[in-house]
């Protein structure tokens, strides 16, 4: 099954992305959930989303790789989908901006709604990576909506 995949040009330099990408409190603003990332390799780490009555709202992860203003992938796992996917992040610097690219990929490890769950995801990273974000990168966004 193919990966989601995101690309997006931030006009912002890739150490002000990096920081939104791994300061917790930069992170809970543009995740719009709450956070507990530590950007250490192996830690483990949540995200907390409102709960629904079929989903107690928790993201479990852990930070798999991690590199300095280029590259961050963390594992992602949720009672939900009950399957450990990848998500990795990779920053390149280009001029005075900086080129994301997101690919979330494991989404033939679900017992089943493979394709739901998968557009799902692909729609919630649309609205937080690719606009959020950016929004936070830019300047744009300076508390959480």
């Amino acid at each position: 099954m193919e990966p989601i995949e995101k690309k997006l040009t931030v006009n912002a330099s890739v150490e002000k992305v990096w920081k939104a990408l791994t300061d917790p409190a930069e992170l809970e603003k543009w995740m719009q959930m709450q956070t507990t990332f530590s950007a250490e390799v192996g830690k483990e780490f949540t995200f907390k989303a409102d709960p629904t009555e079929e989903w107690d709202g928790i993201f479990s992860c852990r930070v798999k790789e991690l590199i300095e203003n280029k590259r961050l992938v963390y594992t992602w796992d949720t009672s939900f989908i009950n399957a450990e996917t990848l998500v990795e992040i990779d920053l390149k610097a280009n001029g005075d901006q900086t080129e994301l690219t997101l690919i979330h990929s494991g989404w033939e490890k679900l017992a089943a709604n493979q394709e739901q769950t998968k557009k799902a995801h692909s729609e919630g990273w649309d609205l937080r990576f690719v606009q959020k974000l950016k929004e936070l990168a830019e300047g744009q966004l300076t508390t959480i909506k």
